[in-house]
């Protein structure tokens, strides 16, 4: 494993994400599957990607209001993560990483025709994007791309959709840690530790780094680059569950 190709992948979505509050969990299995099976690049960006999602709520402030409008979108996403870890276990996750994929780009170029869309805040929209979210989260690591998709279309603060997607990431990658715990924590007396600790430190830093930029950014240019972003992770998504396929 090459761990200076690795440190400079995790610094680069880490850095992203404090930016953007998306990308890291994605960007982060996607580098590590590089070098190793899928499933335990999604465990093992486990450790990273939880520590990562904390620092993202809690860095901002008081967490009540956050909990408050999005406890519902939080909750399914939660629910959804279960099911998706599940799925990890069992099926390929390959072709949800093409179904995600597909509907990504769908979403962008809907977004490109038509301005300032809005999602109706009802219990059966929260419910239904927080239970699909989590479903592809829990099995691919992918979740941010679906709950982006729903928080652009609800809210026009940068920093409270950064805070709210982080907090579904955060409980789902609880939920993924209490039906893959076994995995997760064999990986304290495997070889891998050391390399965690230290992919784990860059991204904290580079972290707190990008968070304090997307101070410096305005929401008409947040929401652009939350775009480009999520057109870059379809992509990426789309090449490795392709790879997957073909491999298997």
């Amino acid at each position: 494993m090459n761990v200076i190709i690795l440190s400079l992948l995790f610094i680069t979505a880490a850095l992203l994400h404090g930016i953007s509050g998306i990308g890291f969990p994605i960007a982060s299995t996607a580098a590590l599957s590089l070098f190793m099976p899928f499933k335990e690049a999604v465990i093992l960006a486990l450790w990273p990607t939880l520590l990562v999602n904390v620092w993202s709520v809690v860095s901002g402030g008081k967490v009540g209001i956050i909990l408050r409008k999005y406890s519902l979108l939080a909750l399914f996403s939660l629910l959804g993560s279960f099911v998706g870890a599940k799925l990890l276990l069992l099926v390929n996750p390959a072709y949800l990483q093409l179904l995600m994929s597909g509907i990504i780009i769908f979403y962008i170029i809907n977004s490109l025709c038509r301005k300032n869309q809005r999602l109706p805040d009802n219990v059966v929209v929260l419910a239904l994007f927080g239970l699909v979210a989590g479903i592809i989260g829990g099995a691919t690591n992918a979740m941010s791309p679906i709950l982006m998709m729903c928080l652009l279309s609800m809210s026009q603060n940068h920093h409270e959709i950064a805070r709210a997607a982080n907090l579904c990431f955060l409980l789902g990658k609880i939920s993924q840690l209490v039906v893959l715990h076994q995995e997760a924590f064999a990986l304290f007396s495997s070889e891998y530790l050391w390399v965690v600790l230290i992919l784990t430190a860059l991204s904290l830093l580079s972290l707190i780094i990008g968070t304090r930029l997307r101070t410096k950014i305005s929401p008409l240019y947040f929401r652009r680059f939350v775009l480009i972003i999520l057109g870059g992770l379809a992509g990426v998504s789309a090449i490795q569950s392709l790879r997957v396929l073909v491999l298997s």
